[in-house]
């Protein structure tokens, strides 16, 4: 038996026309079939009368999250389903254990945890065991990223050096197995071990079933800020050698430089967008932070060796790395049970706590928690202005870079989309709609290709958010990271309300794996 809703009374920002105009939505079952004017008018449909000025928009899309251990757990993020997200697109960074064999998940749960957490099963987690995982119990949609890291873990481990012929044939076909099994792209990590040790040669054959698929190739780059044209432009030579679009995650930098950097992408033919959260600070795991490349090579178990080698631990302590001043921009986010008392701190200010020196403190801290710790860093030299052009762009995506991981997350994952709806406005100080439901939902649907999202149009799916007058408000913050957003009057995935009143719809579960 088909269900009807007809969401009656608000103005419709379609992510289409220019501006928003007052209409009505008629869905049946998990599809939009009408949108415009009285389109509802004696259909036998389950009536939603909104309140006057709510604004409907197509559900929002987080084009680069870390929440596939969140949803295998819970099905839902609320922080993101509070602020209108529908769709979370995991798999980013090159570093998901999505896809990895046991041995690859162990070396991810040991190296990326305090990002992405601990996999829900030792035994290897591959696109069809997380299907089967999250399936029938998922309130909002997931699309999932094949992790460059993660395929190259698999077949050379932690090696620094580049892939022989056979083990980059071993790679593409590991990318079109995992296009096969619903793979929306390929993504990788240049911070990251070991996918910082794949080069443009690498990246642009193992790349190359995505052309065939048309699906982007993502990637956190290997410069940004002073070097994020560099990083861009070696993007781009990955986009014209495997003929793929390509998109940079949170990207930052000089605005003048990305522009000009995106352009000259551009120039060459080669599809480009990117995602941004609007947030200086960023978050991540510390021993990317804090730690040189060499002291990280080999991963985890050979990390915390040099830590303990007294001369490796004298030669780092003369770093910048570990300077009082740049230990005094990192903020700890996420820490084993026993250290949680330092959530929240500088590492100066937990550092002067104990009576430690900060480097040797950070050094301790590390080999004490087995490189367990994540962390906030604030940005020196980028402003908020600066935040503002950048996610102003036209091919912009809103992603939080959301981290549910922890006792101080960023407050990205629970502020980021409110936060940038406050950016969109018109000349007279309005909220823009169709400018914010572009950068929050149609320039994602299109950058990864999900066709049936980011419009509002008959024969799409019925992912919409219902955002109240006010419209969404931030109210998460660095001392209250985990605060609900306000103002997602009511939110529907597939058609079915998953989030009203606001809090979650109990035993709604239609949300989906998208692969297209």
């Amino acid at each position: 038996m088909t269900t009807r809703r007809l969401l009656r009374g608000g103005l419709v920002a379609d992510g289409i026309a220019m501006e928003t105009q007052p209409a009505d939505v008629l869905v049946a079952d998990a599809e939009i079939i009408a949108v415009g004017p009285g389109v509802g008018d004696g259909a036998d449909a389950e009536i939603i009368d909104l309140a006057p000025g709510s604004v409907v928009c197509p559900g929002f899309i987080d084009a680069h999250v870390h929440a596939e251990r969140q949803l295998a757990i819970d099905g839902l993020v609320p922080g993101a389903l509070a602020q209108g997200v529908t769709t979370l697109i995991v798999g980013q960074d090159g570093s998901s254990w999505i896809g990895g064999s046991a041995r690859t998940v162990s070396y991810l749960d040991d190296y990326f945890g305090p990002v992405n957490g601990p996999a829900p099963t030792a035994c290897g987690c591959s696109f069809y065991d997380y299907s089967r995982l999250v399936g029938g119990r998922l309130a909002q949609n997931v699309a999932i990223l094949a992790s460059h890291g993660t395929i190259r873990h698999g077949l050379a481990g932690t090696s620094d050096q580049p892939l022989g012929e056979a083990e980059t044939q071993a790679a593409r076909l590991a990318v079109e197995r995992a296009l096969g099994e619903g793979a929306i792209g390929l993504s990788s990590g240049f911070d990251y071990i070991p996918s910082r040790f794949g080069g443009v040669e690498e990246l642009a054959a193992i790349a190359t079933p995505l052309a065939e698929a048309d699906r982007p190739y993502v990637s956190h780059l290997r410069g940004y800020d002073a070097d994020v044209q560099a990083g861009l432009a070696e993007l781009g030579e990955v986009g014209s050698i495997a003929n793929v679009h390509v998109h940079a995650s949170h990207l930052i930098g000089p605005p003048e430089a990305i522009d000009s950097a995106l352009f000259d992408i551009a120039s060459k033919g080669v599809e480009i967008s990117f995602d941004m959260y609007p947030y200086i600070p960023a978050s991540t795991i510390l021993a990317m932070l804090v730690l040189p490349v060499e002291v990280q090579k080999g991963g985890p178990q050979a990390t915390l060796r040099r830590l303990n080698d007294p001369k490796t631990r004298a030669a780092l302590l003369r770093t910048e790395c570990l300077s009082v001043e740049n230990l005094s921009n990192v903020v700890l986010g996420s820490l084993p049970k026993r250290f949680a008392g330092h959530a929240g701190k500088t590492i100066l200010e937990a550092a002067v706590d104990a009576g430690k020196q900060p480097g040797e403190w950070t050094i301790e801290l590390l080999i004490d928690t087995a490189l367990q710790v994540g962390a906030h860093v604030y940005r020196t030299g980028r402003t908020e202005s600066e935040l503002r052009a950048i996610t102003m762009h036209q091919q912009h995506c809103a992603g939080s870079d959301g981290i549910y991981i922890g006792q101080c997350p960023h407050p990205r994952g629970y502020g980021a989309f409110a936060r940038l709806a406050g950016y969109y406005v018109d000349r007279n100080g309005a909220t823009d709609y169709q400018l914010l439901v572009r950068h929050l939902s149609t320039n994602a649907a299109d950058a990864y290709r999900l066709n049936k999202r980011g419009r509002l149009s008959r024969g799409h799916a019925a992912d919409i958010c219902v955002l109240a007058p006010q419209g969404l408000v931030e109210r998460s913050s660095f001392d209250a990271p985990c605060r609900l957003a306000d103002g997602a009057a009511l939110v529907l995935v597939n058609g079915t309300p998953v989030w009203a009143d606001g809090g979650p719809v109990s035993g709604a579960h239609p949300g989906t794996i998208i692969t297209s």
